[in-house]
This record gives C-alpha cells, structure tokens and sequence, in this order.
C-alpha cells in the first residue's frame, strides 16, 4: 500500500525531464515486415513500482512528427511530460501484471510496429505483429488501443474495422502474435469503421467501452471483444461537445467510471483550441455526465490507466482533503473483494479526487437522488457535554472492521490528534458508537466530523487511524454538523446552577434528540433509557393527580363517619 502512496505522488525530477525533452533522438529506418526481436528483448529498465491510479496519455503536438508521453490530470485536463519519443505512438495500454505500457509505432505506408516502454519513458521497439505462422501481418494500421492483462487489443483502420488480440507477455510461445481477429459489427455512418479515438476495457464485465464520434452525435457504445458486437449504451449528444476527436479513453476498474477526453472543442462550427475531460457513470440508469476543467487543444492523443475506484471526501482542503494535500482516499472494497462491502451507511461511489466543498455537501449531490453520505443525517447535532454519534455500517466482507472520527471541537480548521474516537466492529456488527471527550462551547457552532471505516480491524499507519492518506477498502465521509453547548439537566427543585456532573449521574449519553427541543441532554438520554423524562408540566400535573386523590380518598373516609354521627338520636342515644 505504501508503494500505491509513492506511485500517487510520483514525479521525475526537473532535471531529468528536462534533459529528456532537450537531447536529440537518433531514428533508424525499419524494413517494412521486419521480424519481431522478442529474442532481444529484455527487461524494463523502469516499470512502474505497482499500478499508479492516474491517466497517462501520448500527444502529438501541432506540426511535430514525435510523441510526447505525459502523466495527465483527468480533473485539470493538464499534461505532466515525461519524455519525447523519437516518433509517433498511439493505441497504448498500461499492462498492470507488467506495468509497463505497450503501443504502436505508427508508421506511414507500412504497418504499424509494437512499442514497450516504462514509467520514465524508455522505449524498446519490437516488430510488427505476426499472423499464427509467423509471418508479420501485411497491413496493420491502428486507431485504439487498451491492454488486459498480457493483451494488447486494437481497432484498425487497416485491415478496416477489425478487432485484433495481440498477446504482448514477452514469456509466452506467441509473443507478438494475433491470437483473434474479428470485424466490428457496424460502422459509422460515412466512414469504413467505428468513428472511436480510443477504448478501454471495464474490468467487472470484459467490455470495451468508446466514444463514437461524428458530426450528428456523441454516444458511449460498449464493444464485446471475442464477437465484435457494437451496442449502443447511451446518446450523450446533449452532454458532451463536438470534438474533432476523443481521443483517450479511460475506464475505471470497480465502477464503471468512464473518463475521456475531447481534443478540440468545436463551437459554432469553428475548433476553440480547448481540450476537456468528461466522467461519464457508465453503471448508472441514465447515464451521468460530469464536466471537469477545460485545458490546451490536442491534435493526436491516446490514453491508457490504471484508474481504480477510490472514494474520497469533501470538506474544507484546510482539512487535508484533496488527494495533493494528503487526503483521505478508501480503494473501494468492491473492486477489492468483488461483490463484498464494507461502508459507512449502505451507500459509496467513486471519485476523481477530493472535492474541497466549503458545506462539505459535494460528494453528496455529485449524483442526483442519490447521496452516498449516508452515515450520518443532514442537520446532526452534537452536544459539547456528551459528543457522541452512532453510526450505521454495512460490513459483508466477514472481517473485523474499525471506525474512525475527528471532531473539530475547537473549530481550528484542522483534525487534531486528540480529536479522534475509534471503535473496534466485530464481523457482524451493524452500527458503530464513537464518544469523546466533553468540551466547552458557549453557543451553538458548525464544526466538521470526519468518518472512516477501515477493513480487517487494523489499520496501516503504526500510529492508528489517521484523518488523510490511502487505505484499502473502507469508505469516507466528512459532514458538516452543529455543535450545541452543555445543558443542566431540567429536574424538581434542582438548584439553578446545578453542575453537568450532579446532574447526569450515570446514565448513559444519548445520540439523539428525543424531546425535539433542539438540543440533546440529559432529558433525551433519561428517555432513550427510561421512556419519560420528568419535566416541570410533567411534575405539575402529576402533583394536581395526587392532591385530588388526596381529597378524594379523605372524603371516602371521613364522609361516611360524619354521616353515622347524624343519624344519632341525641334524646334517646340509639341509632334509628
């Protein structure tokens, strides 16, 4: 996991960027059907230290013959260079049992070769792919491109609109080989293929998942890779703009997230010179669309990923939020352990980065109707005399979990370390109860409660839960909640100034505000507990019951004896 943390943050040093960018590449001519040098091929120098949960893209800028490899910010549509190839690549893909990317090396007039490089750019060149005998395919000219596992699959423009498996495991008897090719169940309409700039493969169905592109609509298609078929998933015409191309596409692996990136925007006919990145819910029915930050036109682009879902949250970034300032981020336990939960509520989805809300409401409405904050209810109030909250969890893994929370109880803008409550779940638990400390408060306040639930029961960091940083599994939430001060309990005849501690005795804080007095005390915890609290009405009235017995049972008393006393005759003392 920590090598996940290194990968999220990496970045070459300026010096070595630079002398990548400004050293002369050397080119050689290839034979057209040269043989593939699997043989002389050997490791990577730099392969990545574990799959990095980031974009990366080649560009070809305007006017220039030579790619670009480049780190990519799907949320700012920024480019990170890395180095500059000696030609144009397109059609790549991050091999996460590898971790290296594989492409092609486009070529004009002849086919297209594959290409291996590593997370600092270093690039070995192989061969074209070869047919099962052997031989190096005649016309191979690429469009797209993703790699599953040892797989590098591509659409052609030649052979047209072909879906090609190119097995790249430079161990296997068939490296370079095509292991299936199939045709595309359609076209475009005016064009001999599928108008796409790029796909990705979604790892909980196998699919491949487009953009098709033309000058009438903009649609997410979805392409079964053993049979061709093309089926239509949603029309986005009304949600994504007209481009001259989409060229990268990346999926996220656990929810369906697709991300892709319009080149150059076209508006009133005419290109803008302005990129953009889209996500687009995939999973949802409709499919939700989500604008994120325009950037520089691009000319020729492709992407490729290794995306995983990860939850995120959304408070204030003085809080540590954002994923560049250290924030927390739960890979989603979903696409861990497939089909298995563990959330804080019933409900999570997945996020680009944190949202850095000033409500800390974003990750709440990102999709409409459908709020995955679902731990604590909007509005929670928390008393200063007894701050406690009881949260529901949903746990299917069958582990031991944990929970965490920070309380800014004093309203510093930051989780401190004695702000934090944790509680250990056993497997089957389905709520959770964090308590701390009682503080002074005095008047009522907005402060952030921050929740994490971590799987297994432990956590990563030797110092215990902490407010930022990756873990797997789990979920977070940040909630804005009101802060309440301390109040007496209300009781008969109680001094006025009757200290919090006389007053509580031992009964048990409450989570809740019973008595709907917009506080909770004493009197909600005496109802959680007992189910009545003794309120000054309550006691008056009580005490008009009680002399009314009072004076009912005197006269059933006394009445009968005064009424024996008058029957008596006072001349002859008998009774008659």
């Amino acid at each position: 996991m920590q090598a996940l943390r290194n990968m999220r943050r990496w970045a070459r040093p300026a010096a070595a960027l630079l002398l990548a960018l400004t050293s002369p590449v050397v080119t050689t001519a290839r034979p057209a059907h040269a043989a593939p040098v699997e043989a002389a091929l050997g490791a990577p120098i730099a392969p990545f230290a574990t799959c990095p949960n980031y974009g990366y893209m080649v560009t070809l800028p305007m006017g220039s013959g030579r790619s670009t490899f480049n780190r990519y910010d799907i949320g700012t549509a920024t480019l990170q260079p890395i180095k500059q190839f000696g030609f144009v690549v397109n059609a790549i893909g991050l091999s996460r049992t590898q971790l290296v990317f594989w492409g092609l090396h486009s070529v004009d007039n002849a086919p297209d070769a594959l290409v291996r490089f590593d997370s600092a750019g270093n690039l070995d060149e192989v061969g074209v792919p070869t047919d099962a005998g052997g031989m190096p395919l005649p016309t191979f000219e690429a469009l797209a491109g993703t790699v599953d596992g040892d797989v590098l699959i591509v659409h052609t423009r030649e052979p047209a609109n072909h879906l090609m498996r190119i097995d790249v495991n430079p161990a296997s008897p068939t490296f370079t080989q095509v292991l299936s090719d199939v045709t595309l169940s359609r076209t475009t309409p005016g064009v001999a293929y599928l108008n796409i700039g790029d796909w990705d493969v979604f790892d909980q169905d196998g699919l491949l998942y487009a953009i098709e592109l033309s000058s009438a609509f903009r649609k997410v298609v979805k392409i079964d890779p053993a049979t061709g078929v093309v089926t239509d998933v949603a029309d986005l015409s009304a949600d994504l703009p007209e481009s001259d191309n989409y060229g990268a596409a990346f999926m996220e692996d656990g929810s369906g997230n697709l991300y892709v990136s319009a080149n150059n925007i076209i508006s009133g006919g005419a290109k803008t010179d302005q990129s953009q990145t889209f996500m687009i819910r995939t999973t949802h029915d409709p499919v939700i669309v989500t604008a994120y930050a325009k950037g520089t036109g691009l000319r020729v682009n492709d992407g490729g990923d290794c995306l995983v879902a990860t939850d995120f949250g959304d408070a204030p970034d003085s809080y540590g939020t954002l994923d560049a300032s250290g924030g927390p981020a739960h890979i989603l336990t979903s696409y861990l352990h497939h089909g298995m939960k563990l959330r804080l509520g019933t409900k999570i989805d997945a996020d680009l980065d944190g949202f850095d809300n000033a409500a800390g409401t974003t990750d709440d409405d990102n999709i409409p109707g459908d709020n995955d904050e679902d731990g604590l209810p909007a509005g929670t109030k928390i008393s200063a005399g007894h701050p406690s909250v009881t949260i529901p969890v949903t746990n299917t893994t069958g582990l031991a979990a944990v929970v965490a929370g920070w309380l800014d109880a004093n309203r510093n803008g930051k989780f401190d370390a004695n702000e934090r409550a944790t509680r250990d779940l056993a497997a089957s638990a389905t709520s959770a109860t964090l308590t701390w400390p009682a503080f002074t408060l005095a008047t009522s306040a907005k402060t952030f409660l921050r929740l994490r639930i971590y799987q297994g029961g432990a956590t990563e960091a030797a110092a215990g839960p902490q407010p930022g940083g990756w873990v797997n599994g789990g979920e977070v939430e940040d909630h804005q909640v009101t802060l309440t001060p301390a109040v007496t309990a209300v009781r008969q005849n109680a001094p006025a100034a009757a200290p919090p501690a006389a007053a509580t005795g031992d009964v048990p804080p409450a989570t809740k505000d019973w008595d709907d007095d917009g506080d909770i005390d004493y009197n909600d915890a005496l109802l959680a507990q007992t189910g009545f609290v003794l309120r000054p009405y309550l006691m008056l009235g009580i005490g008009l019951v009680l002399v009314g017995l009072a004076l009912l049972t005197g006269a059933l008393i006394f009445g009968p004896r005064k009424m024996r006393r008058s029957r008596q005759s006072p001349e002859s003392g008998r009774v008659r």
